[in-house]
């Protein structure tokens, strides 16, 4: 199974080489570096040198079987939406993952965050996913949990934005998105059971396009859990061809 969640130097917050992952494993490689144009984390844009990022990968793949594909982390932000169109107009990239990672203040992952209003940023978040969707060309829906990673929370508390929620995964499949089982978050941040509530949610929608991504940016989270995410693609009947 290919981990099609993962970040290496290119990405602003990883000091990964490619060759940490190639030299751990023989399968195919794809590297999805992050894209986050205004990111209130680093207080800058953050955009991958796609010239350097090709170059590598190029001379790599010489020694590497042509093992390594190229990818992206699109951190979609509405203010920027013509500048995120402008960056990826020219560029070819087998895989393109589609996030929201902030809201032009905190990325989600900012500490204060933990001590917001959880409705409040419940709401916020969950609209500005249901917008990006759509508002330019990816191939995966990454971590639907990112903008509440930080909260522990219920499957029932969570079932109080189920419609929110419906909206968001109807309109992914609409656009053809793959769903993404995010090990990070499912492991990590302790959410596999909201992954599997909703998991009942797309497929009780027609969901037939999912993804599997450790969102590693370390070679010791490469394949996080991967083992305990095939069961529980086997327990839902999901099979390899329903894989990006």
């Amino acid at each position: 199974m290919r981990d099609n969640h993962l970040h290496t130097h290119h990405s602003f917050d990883s000091d990964a080489a490619f060759r940490d992952y190639l030299d751990h494993y023989d399968g195919e490689l794809v590297t999805t570096e992050h894209f986050d144009l205004s990111n209130p984390f680093s207080k800058r844009d953050d955009i991958p040198d796609y010239d350097a990022y090709s170059a590598e990968i190029a001379e790599l793949n010489q020694h590497y079987d042509n093992r390594i594909k190229k990818g992206i982390e699109i951190g979609y932000y509405q203010p920027r939406e013509a500048d995120i169109i402008a960056f990826l107009a020219d560029k070819d990239y087998d895989l393109k993952l589609l996030s929201v990672h902030h809201n032009g203040v905190n990325d989600y992952l900012d500490a204060e965050v933990a001590d917001m209003d959880r409705h409040t940023l419940m709401m916020d978040y969950l609209g500005r996913l249901e917008h990006a969707i759509g508002r330019v060309e990816a191939d995966v829906l990454a971590h639907f949990d990112y903008g509440f990673r930080l909260f522990e929370m219920t499957v029932e508390e969570l079932k109080v934005y189920e419609a929110q929620l419906r909206h968001i995964f109807q309109k992914m499949i609409d656009h053809n998105l793959a769903f993404e089982l995010n090990s990070k978050s499912m492991y990590l941040y302790g959410h596999e059971h909201l992954y599997l509530y909703a998991l009942d949610l797309v497929q009780e929608l027609g969901c037939k396009r999912y993804s599997v991504g450790s969102d590693g940016h370390k070679l010791e989270h490469f394949q996080l859990k991967f083992d305990r995410i095939q069961d529980i693609l086997n327990d839902y009947g999901i099979e390899e061809g329903e894989l990006v």
